[in-house]
């Protein structure tokens, strides 16, 4: 009976098997994304069930399903959710399409994340592809334009020349740069990090984000986040361009007869053509008659030149080990010659989970560079001088292995293709290296609470080598004896952090505390040599070969400073509706005294996810409307500097007393113990809006940024004998306003776009000035003032007088000279506006000629992709501000000492009165060329600053030869430039990285025109 029981029982579970397994079917297949990359990790689960499985790392799935089940819910971070019906099909394939926008993203915020959606400060993040679409290495030159509030202008084209970077507005008119910190770790300079190996990077712009880095954030901050390495199969990625640079425009000057022609049109409307010598009258009418062209000297220094980069990068990992490394290499050469560089970057990124609870990392990224040092010294450079020799001037002799002379008197320039030539003996180049290590516990002691600390080191070691030749082109163009310079320099930063951080939800109320501790250590020297009598010959050029050695010059310096702060953080949210933070740092500095050692820097914030309440609810077409409000203070300790406190003394004086010479010392810049920190009150509110399913992406901010306690020159007379002491004595605002707008839409076909769109400005004030202070600059050499800075009115305009065109007619000189009967004008002379109105043109006419600062910055990006192709272009303006057109002070003059625009040939003359140039004149009686409005120029623009084309070919057809991803593009940097303004280029940053002298355009290098082919591998 039993045994009959046990046989039924059996054939009764078989059944039922079998029953069961005729009513299950398997389901496989394979997730990939737009591009037919396979998508790894991939939830599959079938509707209203917990039935599901995720996709290997090839992207392929197995799941097996009901009678039943009908629906497979496909689902991946940062993707849109599918869902597909299970018809006939054993096998579903599935491409994932992008999420527009993941309005939960994680953002990096000082010393840790948070979610997008519950920020409250004035943060933006750009994904690291975004900063692959230029032609370059410099991280900080990518960002341009891609940021609303954030302007980025190019202090000139050279190769290896950086950027200057401005976060809403100039800070001060010292240091106003923002702080980086790439993974952690806090760092004034990011050139050693190539773009391929960033993930993302956030821009901190308002003070309830930055104050959490005390002094060191006074400017912004810059949050760089390096690629890591993940747990599977390694990705290995290969990328390459090439491609050509030139410049595609020039400025046009006159030929050798046409110079001729002027110059001596010059002589004679002053009586003076006796000054010519016989034998130089022949030559210039020699010139004239036979319409001789003579040296183009742009032509002669500009060139076609070449760009390379190539691109290696290994990431992986497994369970408890991620590891990303990889290497790059950049060659750029110069469009002047001898202005290339080369460059290269290596980088290792480890992390080992030891346990459960307990991470460490290490982190190292080590750049290296070489150059040629262009002599781009101001008005004495290459290209300056190259803007004011005259063409008559021969490059190279007969056998070019001279340098040419000029045919005539005048000022002796030098010339510029001696200047380019001797570059191939003057490097420049660097070596740095950063890395820290890392330790991150989590729940310690308790569930929520971890800790994280941080070492890590900032190495630079920068030298330079110039040897300048002996040479003999004529008795004013000659170097007597070869010399060499040689300087060597090494900055060394040391930084320790730790902090523990504590996260903590219950029911609808979400807390994040945070407290640590942060010291950094800045350090640096250098030392310099220059000798005499060095050889030529690369094997003995070397100092301690220098054969005068009575004249060897030895020079150095050193400097150290510290920095210890604490800090804290709270964040609050009640059911991701009601956001609140709030944070505090200390910061105390070496660069002040006790009692004003310590800088306490607080910061509010608060969000109010309008989105979330009930009664916006049945508000379909808005996914997102928050409003955020902040207060924040930062410091500044940049402009400081070191030991101001105390009156430092300089060595290298001497002193006769009783009949001999005694080495001595002189004070050299007297103390101020007083000295305390910068402070800047920030306030910032905003609205983030999101609308139609997330298509339309809407940020609106308004800032307001107070400093006070400017360092400036105490107004005291010069006559006390050494450089006056800081004081902090002055205030600035800026007001401004950040927009951006971003339109995304995808369709059924595959095509999709986005139109991004940011804008910004930004009004500055100089709101107080020491008693009696001003600050002005000659930017341009041979004008008195360029720029004037007084409370009240906006840092560093440009000041000089105002004109009302020429003088005509007799009838038009008659009314002028009756108005101010000491002036020395003639018929055709420039006529200067008697702004102070009391007959007499002087400095008392100086007005406001122009601003360098735009009425607004914009950036505009447009993207495309359908089925592998994939388009960008990239467009970014600035609009309002002016540039002094410093070269016009030469080739605009009506004088004979350098050539002419070819403005110039529509002078006045007695035949053509009508013309509006000034006329032509030796001696300018008048001062025709003193700085005016003449040289004061609308500096706006608009660049298409890239245009990229791609195809990325069928994951099918690429994975026969063992790819995964294979991509070929081309762009272009940099294609067009829509301006009024009449020099090379109208970017124009800081003259010299002067604030002061921002605008000004010294005839700095040509930002060329980049046109490249390039390919990325994803094996």
């Amino acid at each position: 009976m039993k045994s009959g029981l046990r046989i039924f029982m059996m054939l009764f579970m078989l059944s039922a098997f079998w029953v069961a397994k005729a009513q299950q079917r398997s389901i496989s297949g394979k997730v990939i994304d737009s591009t037919g990359e396979s998508l790894p990790g991939v939830s599959i689960v079938v509707k209203g069930t917990t039935n599901g499985t995720i996709t290997d790392i090839d992207g392929n799935y197995l799941l097996s399903i009901g009678d039943g089940e009908k629906v497979l819910v496909f689902s991946f971070i940062g993707y849109d959710t599918q869902e597909v019906k299970v018809e006939g099909s054993l096998n579903i394939n599935v491409t994932m399409v992008a999420s527009v926008q993941d309005i939960d993203e994680v953002v990096v915020v000082g010393y840790g994340t948070i979610r997008k959606s519950d920020l409250t400060g004035a943060v933006s993040k750009v994904g690291g592809d975004d900063l692959q679409q230029v032609a370059t290495t410099d991280v900080v030159q990518t960002l341009q334009g891609k940021v609303a509030g954030v302007d980025v202008v190019a202090n000139s084209g050279e190769p290896g020349s950086g950027v200057k970077i401005r976060i809403r507005g100039v800070g001060s008119w010292g240091e106003s740069n923002p702080i980086y910190v790439v993974d952690g770790f806090p760092t004034n300079d990011i050139s050693n990090l190539d773009p391929s190996n960033i993930q993302s990077i956030e821009i901190l712009k308002d003070a309830s984000a930055t104050a959490i880095y005390g002094s060191r954030g006074a400017n912004g901050v810059v949050l760089v986040t390096t690629k890591q390495g993940k747990s599977g199969k390694a990705v290995i990625e290969a990328n390459a361009f090439a491609g050509v640079q030139y410049v595609n425009n020039t400025i046009d000057l006159t030929n050798s007869s046409e110079y001729a022609t002027l110059r001596l049109e010059a002589y004679e409307n002053d009586n003076k053509l006796s000054l010519i010598s016989e034998s130089d009258m022949a030559k210039l009418n020699y010139v004239i008659n036979n319409n001789l062209k003579g040296t183009d000297w742009q032509d002669e220094l500009l060139q076609v030149a070449p760009i390379q980069n190539y691109n290696l990068s290994i990431r992986g990992g497994s369970e408890n080990v991620s590891y990303n490394v990889g290497a790059t290499f950049f060659q750029q050469e110069g469009i002047v010659d001898n202005s290339g560089m080369d460059k290269l970057f290596l980088w290792a990124n480890n992390e080992y989970k030891i346990s459960k609870k307990v991470k460490v990392g290490a982190k190292i990224a080590y750049s290296t560079y070489k150059k040629n040092i262009h002599n781009d010294n101001a008005w004495t450079g290459a290209l300056p001088v190259a803007l004011q020799i005259d063409p008559l001037t021969a490059a190279w002799d007969d056998y070019k292995n001279d340098y040419g002379s000029r045919v005539i008197g005048g000022t002796v320039l030098g010339n510029p293709a001696r200047f380019i030539d001797e570059a191939k003996y003057q490097t420049r180049g660097d070596h740095k290296i950063v890395g820290n290590f890392n330790l991150k516990v989590d729940d310690l002691f308790l569930e929520g609470l971890s800790f994280t600390t941080m070492f890590g080191a900032d190495l630079k070691f920068n030298s330079e080598k110039i040897y300048s030749p002996a040479y003999y082109a004529d008795v004013d163009q000659k170097r007597d004896e070869s010399e060499l310079y040689e300087e060597r320099e090494q900055m060394i930063n040391y930084t320790w952090n730790g902090y523990f951080n504590y996260n903590k939800v219950s029911g609808d109320h979400s807390i994040n505390a945070m407290a640590g501790a942060e010291a950094q250590v800045f350090s640096s020297n250098d030392i310099s040599a220059r000798g005499y009598g060095v050889s030529s010959n690369k094997d003995l050029m070397y100092l301690g070969l220098a054969t005068n050695v009575d004249m060897m010059e030895i020079n150095g310096g050193a400097s150290k400073n510290t920095l210890l702060s604490y800090f804290a953080r709270a964040n609050y949210s009640y059911k991701s509706r009601y956001l609140f933070t709030a944070t505090v740092r200390a910061d105390g500095s070496s660069k002040f005294l006790d009692d004003n050692k310590w800088g306490v820097f607080p910061s509010f914030s608060a969000g109010w996810n309008v989105k979330e309440e009930a009664f916006m609810q049945n508000v379909d077409f808005l996914d997102r409307f928050k409003v955020r409000a902040g207060w924040g203070q930062v410091g500044n300790e940049q402009s400081a500097g070191n030991f101001n406190y105390v009156t430092t003394m300089v060595n290298g004086y001497t002193y006769v007393f009783g009949g001999s010479i005694v080495d001595g010392a002189v004070a050299k810049r007297l103390a101020n113990p007083d000295l305390k920190w910068e402070t800047s009150d920030q306030t910032n509110i905003g609205v983030d809006l999101s609308f139609l399913n997330q298509r339309l992406d809407v940020s609106l901010d308004y800032f307001n940024r107070k400093t006070k306690d400017m360092l400036m020159d105490a107004p005291i007379p010069y006559y006390v004998g050494a450089q006056r002491p800081y004081v902090n004595a002055a205030s600035m605002e800026n007001i401004g306003y950040d927009v951006a707008l971003t339109w995304r839409e995808q369709f059924d076909s595959g095509f999709q776009y986005s139109v991004g769109l940011n804008i910004s400005t930004v009004k500055n004030e100089v709101t107080k000035m020491a008693e009696g202070g001003e600050l002005r600059d000659d930017g341009v050499s041979g004008f008195t003032s360029t720029t004037r800075t007084v409370e009240g009115d906006e840092l560093a305009y440009f000041y000089g007088m105002k004109t009302d065109g020429i003088i005509n007619t007799q009838q038009e000189l008659d009314e002028y000279l009756a108005m101010l009967p000491g002036e020395k004008a003639q018929l055709g002379d420039v006529k200067f506006v008697d702004s102070h109105e009391d007959g007499v043109i002087d400095d008392n006419d100086l007005v406001k000629l122009g601003s360098a600062f735009p009425d607004f910055t914009a950036g505009l990006n447009i993207t495309m992709g359908y089925k592998g192709f994939d388009f960008k272009a990239f467009f970014y303006a600035s609009v309002g501000n002016e540039i002094v057109n410093g070269p016009a002070f030469w080739y605009q003059t009506g004088g004979v000492l350098s050539n002419y625009s070819t403005d110039r040939l529509k002078r006045w003359t007695a035949e053509t009165p009508e013309n509006n140039e000034p006329r032509m004149t030796a001696s300018d009686p008048n001062n025709n060329d003193r700085f005016s409005d003449r040289y004061v120029e609308d500096g706006t623009y608009l660049r298409l600053r890239n245009l990229q084309l791609g195809y990325t070919l069928p994951k099918n057809l690429v994975s026969k030869i063992g790819l995964s991803k294979l991509r070929i593009y081309c762009s272009a940097d940099n294609l067009f430039t829509l301006t009024d303004y009449s020099g090379w280029n109208p970017e124009i940053g800081n003259f010299q990285g002067d604030a002061l002298r921002a605008g000004v355009d010294g005839a700095t290098y040509p930002i060329p025109t980049i046109l490249t082919g390039g390919i990325n591998i994803t094996f």
